[in-house]
């Protein structure tokens, strides 16, 4: 996937200011999950909101390929390329 293109891609549709304006939260998280999310904040001498950055991102690089996979075979059946598949499904749930 070319970034560069996707990038390109959501600004002819208005949506890169939209995204980098947008911040993630959660549902009610389990007291398990919280608490571990807690311990490594303490372990770690960081915010829960730094841990909770660093989780997201090691969830994201280990499972890249599965989902870039996927993201190929639904743009392959909408008969789009995967940068405009992207900024288009992008565009839709952000706009």
């Amino acid at each position: 996937m070319d970034i560069d293109k996707l990038i390109e891609a959501l600004q002819s549709v208005g949506g890169l200011e939209e995204i980098q304006s947008k911040r993630i939260s959660t549902t009610e998280l389990p007291a398990q999950l919280y608490l571990r999310m807690v311990i490594a904040s303490l372990a770690t001498k960081k915010s829960i909101t730094n841990c909770t950055s660093t989780a997201l991102e090691t969830y994201t690089i280990r499972n890249e390929e599965k989902h870039l996979a996927e993201i190929k075979l639904q743009a392959a059946a909408a008969g789009m390329g995967i940068e405009d598949y992207l900024a288009d499904a992008l565009a839709k749930r952000l706009l």
